[in-house]
């Protein structure tokens, strides 16, 4: 039998997941199992970045490189995604991200200085950029619309759940390890994704079709949102003109960058998925949701150690309920949004995103009780992780020829808006500091972070009035 025959038989159902006899959920578990640990990276170092500021040296601004940067490349190569994917096998393309995965992990942990750790990062980034697609562009092949949302819960999952129990994990290892045993952590499990993805994932995803790839597009995608993320980092110690020139020739730069995908036959990435209204929504709620919950993922470790005098592991447990939360709500919120609809879901989280964000801004003190803090992040956590569902409403909404174009503007707005979040957040609270007449370093920190929040309270505002627009009923 020919090769084109056997792949026919595979094809034979629209979906693979209308065929009995295919093991979907199979695959799509050794998919999210890479794609888990690799995003599990976003913020697993949070709670070690004090240490590592000790270690080498650096400040605030510095360290949280290890984030931005990691965020920053992970969205830079994210729009190239869609076509890479389509060049090679997808069992190949798995294995070749998950061992590029545990490349940059060998490199930081044993990175002799700072620069060789951002390297590190940098190369781990390059995989996650690839990890998210790959795990898209499955659900997508494998389930029908009227299925996805349970499935779509688990990507949910990866996007919250997995950042929030990374500063869990980070705080217990880094009190009783090093720093550097963190990067050692992950690594039997994506071996053992590895050999899952080599047995199981005996099939084709992608269809394998070679477009041609725009490098113009390319750079212009890697310049102006890095140019962006860059500047939101820094616009705290950037003299007020470089910053409005820097910010500028980023815009014109995006803005260069959509209006060329237009005109483009073969677009990096097409962006008339943004035609569709209810997409649009969602593109707009999810990247504020994520703007808001990556950056208090960061602001909130610094708080209980250095407002509060925490430590890692206290940190660490603080956190915890969250990501657990978030673990168990994810494939339920799914659920939910295949029965009801995305308004049914997403309005009232959006609601409860700005409730638990006003709450905090309120009792985040020098004296805050840890319970109330646990009880209100995870509050954000649950609100957050049902905002993020609300992507299947927006791809439910396209044909299913933009279906990949929509799964690969998805995963490249969600790293931006995670790496503007996480510098914004810090950036606002160095601004709070300086302009606080407090004689207290804590209280200093804590007028900064009060500041934050305040910014935060306004984008969770407009992220209302967007779900405000979402049908009830997708048709």
């Amino acid at each position: 039998m020919h090769a084109s025959d056997s792949q026919e038989g595979e094809t034979a159902h629209e979906y693979y997941a209308d065929n009995p006899d295919f093991p979907a959920k199979t695959i799509v578990a050794t998919l999210f199992i890479g794609a888990f640990f690799g995003y599990l990276n976003d913020t697993l170092l949070n709670v070690a970045l004090t240490s590592i500021m000790k270690d080498f040296g650096v400040d605030k601004t510095t360290v949280q490189w290890l984030m931005t940067g990691f965020l920053l490349v992970m969205g830079a190569f994210t729009p190239i995604t869609a076509g890479v994917i389509q060049w090679f096998e997808t069992r190949k393309m798995v294995l070749f991200t998950q061992a590029t995965f545990l490349a940059g992990s060998l490199i930081c942990a044993f990175a002799p200085t700072f620069g060789i750790l951002v390297v590190g990062r940098m190369v781990q980034a390059v995989s996650a950029a690839f990890f998210v697609p790959l795990l898209f562009n499955g659900i997508l092949s494998i389930y029908p619309p009227n299925k996805r949302g349970t499935a779509m819960g688990v990507i949910t999952m990866m996007f919250t759940a997995a950042p929030a129990m990374g500063p869990t994990l980070s705080g217990i290892i880094i009190d009783h390890t090093h720093w550097r045993v963190l990067f050692g952590f992950t690594t039997p499990f994506m071996l053992v994704a590895m050999v899952l993805v080599g047995k199981y994932l005996t099939v084709n995803l992608s269809n394998i079709s070679r477009p041609k790839i725009d490098m113009l597009s390319a750079v212009l995608s890697i310049a102006g949102f890095g140019g962006l993320v860059y500047a939101s980092s820094n616009f705290a110690h950037m003299p007020l003109v470089e910053f409005i020139l820097l910010f500028a020739a980023s815009v014109v730069l995006v803005g260069w960058f959509a209006h060329r995908q237009f005109r483009l036959a073969t677009p990096l990435l097409n962006l008339r998925a943004f035609e569709y209204k209810q997409f649009r929504y969602c593109v707009v709620i999810l990247a504020g949701a994520i703007f808001l919950f990556l950056g208090l993922e960061l602001m909130v470790p610094m708080y209980t150690q250095q407002v509060l005098m925490l430590t890692g592991t206290a940190t660490g447990l603080i956190l915890m309920p969250a990501s657990i939360a978030q673990a168990v709500a994810a494939p339920l919120f799914g659920k939910l949004l295949d029965k009801k609809g995305g308004r049914f879901v997403v309005l009232p989280a959006t609601v409860m995103l700005v409730v638990s964000l006003a709450v905090l801004w309120l009792f985040l003190r020098i004296d805050t009780q840890v319970v109330m803090l646990t009880a209100m992040f995870t509050l954000l956590a649950l609100s957050v992780s049902a905002c993020v569902t609300g992507e299947t409403h927006g791809l439910n909404a396209l044909p299913k020829t933009l279906n990949p174009h929509g799964a690969a503007i998805l995963t490249t707005i969600n790293p931006i808006a995670g790496a503007i979040g996480a510098a914004f957040f810090v950036g606002a609270t160095n601004i709070g500091e300086k302009l606080s007449s407090a004689n207290m370093p804590q209280q200093a920190m804590l007028d900064g972070i009060h500041l934050a929040m305040s910014c935060a309270l306004v984008v969770g505002v407009v992220v209302v009035m967007f779900a405000l627009r979402l049908k009830a009923h997708q048709k």
